[in-house]
């Protein structure tokens, strides 16, 4: 019988019994005694000694509990009857499987101070890691068993801060005990030698000299009475004894006690860090229920999937040391049946090596029967799903691999893979996404891996680092492996990614990871450009959203920016097979915001690596093209219509813009000239004016400085200077340029071919018939000048409205002429006509000699 502690409802602890062979799930607490302040077991039952500090710690590790969701916790010195010689024996010989059976372990660390404003322990251990080291934990007897019978174990400081787990601490923890990192990660005390086993508790010491040899009973698995007052040295002779004899009527190894190496493919990962929710999880869904439970694994490439199953399954093994474990490898179809072979082998089924032997059948129906025990199964690399789930030569009549796996109440199976779409389909309703790590994981990864740990002291370039990888497991592994090899500091590797061109041969370089497959390339560029292939196999509408994608910014990606083509339902599976490896997010927006409209954002890392995928393929000029094509259908010239629509393409047309060496500078240069023109409908004149600017000097490099596309460019930014109340500074563009003769004849013969071939209200047309006008004014070319204003005026008028600021611009700027004109000769300037069209009749004959020669027709005047 134990007893374990509960929250009482009207407040307070009580104590619950239960049988020894089947407690409910509950946590167990270790810490140090602190004389006459521990809580007893008369006194809880009493509902007294609530003043004693052993009371807070009590509070502590039920709440702590409560939070993790668990509803039982044990407690030492309050849940043992001490006053009961017989109870006390038998709790003492029985607390290492106690230990060993509770969900995780607390220990609470009296003497390690963390100050309030510090956050995140975890992430700042270098104020409390010499106290940690220091603390007196380490050195009682009655700890030991307490480190390492339990299968988590989570230390906390004086105020209750998490400073990590026995997994993130172990090399501390290894540092301070001499205990093997193995021991620490679980593996099986009998491997290791009664003298070893013997040196890790040589320098504790306990209250009671015979206890520091009964506190070494769970570590050998053996029991014994206790005779307290026998002394040390008697005590340590009946233990060796009692070890002996077990040793000598030891049975040959059992089924059950096979070896965990032989059941998996690598050696425990001693630098894993993090993911404990994900851990608890797969703990309470696989471990925990009598029933046959399956559940998959799915993320992004590299976001370290198979290390968190490898991770689990040595967690599982240390749970149950007779559990089984299975590896196999869904690479291939042929990867599958080797694993099953090795299983089959493993398992001494009969007629496994029997040339026409079944294997698959012959693994499945073993471990189906249930008499093997408990046992667990680890799909791993189910990316493929021709490959579990489809058949053989495409055979119909062939059974499917997924149809070969083993159904027991006695066993569960996890599944890893990329595609959520597979992960559905293998285990629906049960799927566990794997996201980027925490910054604090990262942190810790990135201090675990490194070599030299100074160089997690320059915690700026350590940020900066962990941003630019986006907390993506394998690409830190990666960085810190190429750190590690090439002796150099965080900041000269990120001064070395951010140098042009070497993010691609970065994440191509391949590093050694006992960890992963060695057939595989596992780095960064090649786990993707996989997954691009496959999704090319798979989804071609896909693959070709993913190029577009590459193209353009990878954030707010309207689905309608997309290419067109397809079905509708063949769009959306194409931008669930993007979402399901999880390439692209879709952005959670309120209804009012969408306005149907679906927005996603491609993964930093991923948009890199499909940029040197399709620059490898020789493809990315052709696809920045088919961006080009798109957003010239998209992005108007300007203009207030739909611009709740263009604007939501503008930020694309610019990155795509930029696209320099990859798209013909002369559409670059056209591209500009919408974004300018946009940005000017936008009021945002300063950057339309940069834009405008950058499309001059492409247009004269390209095309030179008499082409009409020149007078153009020159008109645009002559209109947005004017805007910012620049607009005499045409002058200095057109002189820059030549001399205004020239200007002239270019502008009016690039006026006229844009009148024929656009047509007089197009943008092109007004923007060259607004500079000509305003270029003649300057020449003082008035009746000229006014002709050209009052056809521009008029146009606007219809085509941006009234109060458009380049119709204010084009009225003021016609008003401002005719000024000039009456001063030179010698008569005041008449009113401002309300719509920029309305003139004294004495100018109308001149006007519409004026409109006459540039061929075109004023209307209004026309019907007099």
């Amino acid at each position: 019988m134990m007893r374990l502690l509960k929250h009482l409802p009207g407040g307070g602890f009580g104590l619950v019994s239960f049988s020894d062979d089947d407690p409910p799930p509950y946590v167990i607490f270790s810490h140090t005694w602190i004389e006459g302040q521990e809580v007893t077991y008369n006194e809880l039952v009493a509902g007294t000694g609530k003043e004693k500090t052993g009371y807070d710690k009590i509070r502590f590790c039920g709440e702590r509990a409560a939070e993790d969701g668990f509803g039982y916790f044990w407690v030492d010195t309050c849940c043992i009857n001490k006053s009961t010689s017989d109870e006390l024996s038998t709790a003492i010989n029985s607390m290492f499987r106690w230990y060993q059976r509770a969900s995780k372990c607390y220990v609470y660390l009296s003497d390690v101070f963390v100050l309030d404003k510090v956050a995140d322990a975890e992430a700042s251990w270098i104020p409390w890691n010499g106290a940690f080291r220091r603390s007196r934990w380490f050195t009682r007897g009655w700890t030991l068993q307490e480190l390492l019978a339990p299968p988590c174990v989570e230390f906390f400081s004086k105020e209750g801060k998490q400073l990590g787990s026995r997994i993130s601490l172990e090399q501390e923890i290894h540092e301070i005990t001499k205990i093997p990192i193995g021991v620490l990660r679980g593996q099986n005390l009998a491997e290791f030698s009664v003298e070893e086993r013997m040196s890790w508790a040589a320098q504790r010491t306990t209250t009671l000299k015979e206890d520091k040899v009964y506190c070494l009973l769970g570590i050998f698995g053996v029991f014994l009475s206790l005779i307290y007052g026998e002394g040390e040295a008697y005590a340590t002779l009946r233990l060796r004894e009692e070890i002996h004899r077990r040793q000598e009527g030891q049975k040959t190894e059992r089924l059950h006690d096979l070896s965990v190496s032989s059941g998996l493919p690598f050696p425990r990962n001693e630098l894993f860090v993090g993911r404990k929710d994900q851990l608890r999880t797969l703990e309470q869904s696989l471990l925990s229920p009598k029933t046959h439970q399956r559940m998959t694994i799915y993320g992004l490439g590299g976001s370290g999937k198979s290390a968190l199953a490898l991770e689990f399954a040595y967690r599982a093994l240390a749970r149950d040391a007779k559990r089984l474990v299975f590896w196999v490898p869904a690479i291939s179809y042929e990867s599958f049946e080797f694993a099953y072979r090795e299983i089959g082998i493993r398992l001494c089924i009969p007629g496994i090596m029997d040339d026409n032997a079944d294997i698959k059948k012959l693994v499945k129906d073993t471990l189906s029967l249930g008499s093997l025990g408990d046992w667990l199964m680890i799909v791993d690399n189910a990316d493929e799903p021709g490959v579990l789930l489809g058949t053989l030569d495409n055979n119909l009549m062939s059974a499917r691999l997924s149809d070969c796996l083993p159904h027991s109440v006695r066993g569960t199976i996890l599944f890893t893979t990329r595609s959520r779409k597979a992960a559905e389909d293998l285990t629906p309703s049960s799927v566990l996404e794997l996201d980027d790590m925490s910054k604090a994981e990262a942190r810790q990864l990135l201090a675990r891996r490194l070599t030299k740990q100074a160089l997690v002291n320059d915690e700026m370039a350590v940020d900066e680092l962990l941003d630019t990888l986006t907390y993506l497991p394998l690409a830190i592994v990666q960085a810190t492996a190429f750190i590690n090899n090439n002796d150099m500091s965080v900041s000269d590797y990120i001064s070395l990614l951010q140098h042009a061109g070497t993010e691609s041969e970065l994440f191509s370089e391949r590093f050694k990871d006992p960890s992963r497959y060695e057939e595989m390339d596992s780095t960064i560029a090649k786990t993707w450009h996989i997954s691009f292939d496959q999704i090319r196999k798979q989804d071609p509408l896909a693959a070709e959203y993913l190029s577009f994608m590459a193209c353009i910014d990878r954030i707010d990606i309207p689905q309608s920016l997309l290419p067109t083509g397809g079905s509708l339902v063949q769009q959306v599976k194409a931008l669930g097979t993007l979402t399901g490896y999880a390439f692209i997010t879709e952005r959670q927006q309120t209804v009012q915001e969408s306005g149907g409209e679906r927005f996603f954002d491609m993964h930093r890392l991923v948009h890199m690596a499909s940029v040197w995928w399709l620059e490898g393929h020789g493809e990315r000029a052709t696809w920045a093209g088919t961006a080009v094509a798109r957003l010239n259908e998209l992005v108007p010239y300007g203009g207030h219509e739909r611009k709740e629509i263009w604007t939501m393409y503008l930020p694309h047309a610019i990155y795509v813009a930029g696209l320099t060496g990859t798209v013909d500078e002369t559409v670059r240069a056209s591209l500009l000239d919408r974004v300018g023109r946009c940005q000017a409908s936008l009021g945002q004149y300063s950057t339309a004016e940069s834009t405008h600017r950058q499309g001059l000097c492409l247009v004269e490099k390209v095309l030179g400085p008499e082409h009409p596309d020149m007078l153009t460019s020159m008109s645009n930014l002559a209109l947005v200077l004017d805007s910012q109340g620049n607009m005499n500074n045409l002058a200095l563009v057109l002189n820059s340029q030549g001399k205004y003769d020239e200007a002239e004849a270019m502008n009016r013969q690039a006026l006229a071919r844009m009148e024929k071939v656009l047509g007089r209200e197009h943008p092109n047309t007004l923007s060259s018939m607004y500079c000509l006008a305003y270029l003649l004014a300057k020449r003082r070319c008035y009746d000229e000048s006014l002709a050209l204003y009052d056809g521009v005026c008029a146009a606007y008028h219809t085509v941006l409205g009234e109060d458009h600021p380049i119709t204010r611009a084009c009225r003021r700027h016609r008003s401002e002429t005719l000024a000039s004109q009456e001063q030179s000769r010698g008569f005041p300037s008449p009113a401002t006509p309300d719509n920029g069209v309305r003139m004294h009749t004495g100018k109308i004959s001149r006007l519409s000699r004026g409109l006459a020669k540039l061929r075109i027709r004023n209307s209004k005047h026309d019907r007099r």
